[in-house]
């Protein structure tokens, strides 16, 4: 399955080099004023924790 996750641009390398660590192949859909990155994955389950951790990461950083 395909996985979408919307985020800000500025998070962007945060995101992949979590996705990066865990394994993931995914493609990276640059906008304005939102990213896409499409993650494969055989479940939700498993990218869940990857995306909580890249998101807490994005939190104590926030450039907003």
């Amino acid at each position: 399955m395909i996985a979408g996750v919307a985020i800000d641009p500025w998070k962007l390398e945060i995101f992949k080099r979590h996705l990066d660590k865990a394994g993931f192949k995914y493609e990276v859909t640059v906008g304005d004023p939102i990213t896409v990155i499409s993650v494969t994955t055989e479940y939700a389950f498993i990218l869940q924790p990857i995306i909580e951790a890249a998101q807490r990461e994005c939190a104590r950083g926030d450039k907003s």
